[in-house]
């Protein structure tokens, strides 16, 4: 996000150009355009809730100053080396970051509860390491706007993003430079290709990953090239006279296409695309219109030029990067603990790909804490950012900027550099200090997690007290329900809430196509069984990780009854269905792998029949009614014609807050919410289970646990002192193993018990 090089030295120009007189060569233009940039960012995350063209700005506006500089450097005998411009870019980043990061995760522990202080703490571990983006890609983060549940370190994205492009084209330009080191032109025809590759790979990807796409440094490096070969080539440069006449409505295209592209393309689910094209030109057009023309002298700054040079514009631009690192931590815990102290459970809009959040026409921060409160709450929130902002440009970002050029070193075994660099004490002090706060940052994520794990995983080895801890028989039997009961399973850790097929490998992650049938992924011999493991009958649990939280229970049921349940699941994917993937990206892995898992459970019928769920919600994102797609009609045929029996599950309520947005039952009661934790009964589920009718006729089974979740027309999160859901739709272990009488007895047509066994 620094991009802070705002003078053109006479060096530095990549054609011949009238003299220019001192003055012009500090283009303060570029400056007020950095300002622009963040002014777009702030409001569009604060007031409108969506993405903005200002993170793209600031990626070309990086590669205009990152690539020829660089370039320049590494092929003189005298420039430094790679390992002291990667110091240089790391002095002048790193110290806000950690500053920020630092501050961000201390007040994020005062004002969350100990279930999100793991998550809080691997981001701000991955913002530090610059390995935000990668992070949020792996946990299948979608950027997504403001609301409650918002990660506070989702924007080092972007910084991550430039450094990980920085680090590697360092390395690239300085093997290079050694290799072909007469070869000037070379570096432009390899920034060009590299440039358009990306730029095809970015569109590539966006039409089958876009979650992916948006935080993919691959993807995002074109937007950096083309900041690179535009200013070798234009940066500095005169143009014709005739330009003089041209540059004020270059200008104001220039700031239109920038402005525009927040109101009316969707960033998130459209950038690095080929659309990004429209604010990088608005960029690239507002910078030409403050280059010089042949034959000007000390040109008087007018138009957009002149605006972007004056004051205010100026403070924005020499703020910019403090005020990007302070805004979004500040928003997100102010949203926080406001929504928790008028009532909001959360935010009652969506957070999909396109990162847009509107409520009954609010956008932004209004469309989670209201017209009036947002308006208020989200002002305070950008004039604290800018206080801030200034104070971490003035104590810690100025005071620590090299002053100057140090000899040429490889640093490292260098002891004479090293020596000069440690005789001041302040500094040392300072880089003392970061290096402590590194450490402490990078540690505490994996440490309380550790912790958490351990705890709840010894809790969850403790015999149940049934006395204590009903479940389902609150509902079912009308069991009493003691109180004042801690709820099981501990909530601060999901992990030991999972089925055992997690621990043992047993299941087909997203990018698989094969059929897991053995522990690690099929990496060992120990078959994935469960229940009764040596019998020869056989049951299959079938289908995604809602056929998958049933496990508990049929293990249990296979082990009375002497049957062997071997699991086939995907996650992400059923049996009889291509899904797509949650964001709406195509999911080619389920398609393959759901037709392998067909013919393979046709051509090894069990003996025991399929158990698999055959409803789902009425959206991806979970809205309801339930209901029964017809390729869940077809494949239960397929297997009834094959002689198969189909043991069909209703799926579980899905814990929806608003249309669209799923409500983590497992971070509502930890952090003691007000409410139930659940959703209304009606909103989930349709009045009666629609799979009867659509199945009447074939060889199913019917498995109906509406009355062990629901009563009184609501799914609560909490039944009997246990904790149903271990997020918004997943049944814990606990949970899904007091199921198992329940279960047995809609299979066996028994009466219902009155206690679990």
């Amino acid at each position: 996000m620094n991009v802070r090089q705002p003078h053109v030295r006479p060096a530095e120009r990549t054609a011949p150009a009238a003299p220019a007189a001192r003055s012009a060569l500090r283009r303060t233009d570029i400056d007020g355009l950095r300002g622009v940039a963040i002014a777009l960012v702030v409001v569009f995350h604060v007031f409108v809730g969506r993405v903005s063209a200002g993170v793209d700005v600031f990626l070309l506006l990086g590669g205009v100053f990152f690539f020829g500089p660089q370039i320049r450097n590494a092929l003189d005998p005298a420039g430094l080396t790679v390992v002291q411009s990667v110091l240089r870019i790391v002095r002048r980043l790193y110290p806000a970051l950690v500053t920020v990061v630092g501050v961000s995760l201390v007040a994020a522990l005062v004002v969350y509860a100990p279930v999100r202080w793991s998550d809080t703490g691997m981001d701000a571990a991955a913002s530090l390491l610059y390995l935000q983006n990668l992070n949020l890609t792996a946990r299948g983060n979608d950027y997504a706007a403001i609301g409650t549940d918002v990660s506070v370190f989702q924007h080092i994205w972007s910084m991550s993003v430039q450094m990980q492009i920085y680090l590697g084209s360092l390395v690239v330009i300085a093997g290079v430079a050694v290799l072909f080191r007469r070869r000037r032109g070379l570096f432009a025809v390899l920034l060009g290709a590299a440039t358009l590759a990306s730029a095809v790979y970015a569109t590539w990807l966006g039409g089958h990953d876009q979650g992916a796409n948006y935080y993919s440094p691959l993807s995002r490096f074109w937007e950096i090239g083309l900041g690179g070969l535009f200013g070798m080539v234009a940066l500095g440069r005169a143009l014709p006279a005739a330009w003089r006449r041209l540059r004020l409505p270059a200008g104001v295209v220039g700031l239109a296409l920038i402005i525009g592209t927040g109101l009316f393309l969707d960033g998130a689910a459209q950038f690095p695309g080929p659309w990004t094209l429209v604010p990088l030109a608005g960029a690239m057009l507002v910078i030409l219109a403050g280059n010089p023309v042949e034959g000007e002298r000390n040109a008087r700054r007018t138009g957009v030029t002149g605006l972007l040079s004056t004051t205010s514009f100026q403070f924005l631009g020499r703020t910019a990067y403090s005020l990007y690192l302070w805004h979004w931590p500040i928003l997100t815990l102010a949203t926080f603990v406001v929504a928790d102290r008028v009532g909001v459970e959360d935010s009652p809009s969506g957070t999909g790909t396109s990162g847009t959040a509107t409520a009954g026409g609010l956008q932004g921060i209004t469309a989670t804490l209201g017209a009036g409160t947002g308006a208020a709450v989200g002002t305070g929130v950008i004039v604290v950012s800018l206080l801030l902002a200034w104070a971490t440009l003035r104590f810690i970002e100025e005071p620590l900027q090299q002053t100057r050029r140090p000899r040429r070193s490889w640093v490292l075994g260098d002891r004479a550099y090293l020596r000069a660099a440690s005789q001041s004490r302040g500094k040392v002090s300072v880089a003392a200090v970061m290096v402590v706060v590194s450490v402490a940052v990078t540690v505490f994520g994996p440490t309380v997690s550790h912790y958490n794990g351990t705890r709840a995983a010894a809790l969850a080895s403790e015999p149940l007290d049934l006395a204590d801890y009903p479940g389902p028989d609150a509902f079912l039997a009308g069991t009493g329900v003691p109180e004042g009961v801690d709820v099981i399973p501990d909530t601060t850790e999901v992990t030991p809430m999972m089925p055992q097929t997690q621990d043992d490998g047993c299941f087909a992650r997203f990018s698989g196509t094969d059929l897991v049938l053995t522990e690690d992924f099929n990496d060992s011999d120990v078959p994935c069984a469960y229940g009764d493991v040596e019998s020869d009958r056989t049951m299959y649990l079938a289908g995604g990780s809602h056929s998958e939280h049933f496990l508990p229970a049929l293990d249990e049921i296979g082990r009375d009854r002497g049957i062997r349940i071997v699991p086939v699941l995907k996650m992400g994917c059923v049996v009889g269905m291509t899904l797509p993937r949650v964001n709406g990206d195509e999911y080619p892995e389920c398609a393959e792998w759901q037709q392998k898992a067909q013919d393979y459970i046709v051509d090894n019928p069990p003996t025991d029949g399929v158990f698999m769920t055959v409803t789902r919600p009425s959206s991806m994102l979970g809205d309801g009614p339930d209901q029964i797609p017809p390729e869940y009609v077809d494949v239960v045929g397929r297997f009834s014609d094959a002689g198969i029996h189909t043991w069909g599950a209703r799926d579980t309520p899905w814990l929806m807050s608003g249309p669209g947005k799923q409500l983590d039952a497992r971070v509502c009661v930890a952090e003691d919410r007000d409410g139930d934790c659940g959703v209304a009964q009606d909103d989930a589920l349709a009045p009666v289970n629609p799979a009867r009718a659509a199945l009447q006729g074939l060889d199913v089974t019917h498995i109906d646990l509406t009355s062990a979740l629901c009563r009184d027309g609501r799914c609560p999160g909490v039944v009997g002192n246990v904790l149903v859901y271990r997020d918004t739709q997943h049944l814990t272990d606990r949970f899904s193993g007091l199921l198992a009488p329940e279960i047995s007895r809609q299979m066996s047509g028994a009466r219902p018990s009155t206690g679990v066994s």
